[in-house]
């Protein structure tokens, strides 16, 4: 086996361990049984767990084809539907990130690399969260009574996974109610007429 197929065999059981599971609680001999290697091949490729879950938040980022999607939001012909692609976008994919996501979350806690990589992916997400403010300004469809940065935070935090876990997992949210609700939310909070 090659090692870029025994690496892509790793990713893939630990991918299906903690969707099956829901969480993170997986160990790396889980993921190298799962995964019909050695423990040792496991380390081969992942210098430890942080490693591996930060590599598997990648995977599952690529897998999904994050940067076309990403493409696509920024290519939406107004401020307005690129929020909204934004929002639909996340109803759509949180759910097959959020297992990764939360596993990621639970190491960083110990691990400084992955905390490095945790910080950014946010950093990355509220760069993007200010290019679509600015492009709300740019397109005098910012609401004139809230400074751009503010809008921006308030964009980062509303779209956060945590967001939508909160509401579509624990208070019970269909992903079009999510969708609809929080599109809705955004357009009267940081547009010029409130959305209407």
């Amino acid at each position: 086996m090659s090692i870029t197929n025994s690496k892509g065999r790793i990713l893939e059981a630990a991918l299906a361990l903690i969707a099956r599971r829901g969480d993170a609680r997986v160990t790396m001999a889980q993921i190298a049984k799962a995964a019909r290697v050695s423990r040792q091949a496991v380390y081969l490729h992942f210098a430890d767990r942080a490693d591996l879950m930060v590599a598997l938040a990648r995977h599952v980022d690529h897998k999904r084809g994050l940067a076309e999607e990403i493409q696509r939001v920024n290519s939406a012909p107004t401020a307005r539907a690129a929020l909204s692609a934004m929002v639909a976008l996340q109803a759509r994919t949180n759910p097959d990130i959020w297992a990764v996501a939360r596993a990621v979350d639970a190491v960083r806690r110990t691990d400084d690399a992955a905390e490095r990589s945790w910080q950014d992916r946010l950093q990355h997400r509220l760069e993007g969260c200010r290019q679509l403010i600015a492009r709300l300004e740019r397109e005098g469809e910012l609401r004139k009574d809230i400074d751009p940065a503010a809008a921006a935070d308030l964009l980062w935090t509303i779209t956060s996974l945590r967001t939508w876990e909160d509401l579509v997992l624990q208070r019970g949210w269909t992903p079009e109610h999510y969708q609809s609700h929080i599109t809705r939310l955004l357009l009267a909070a940081l547009t010029r007429d409130g959305g209407l």
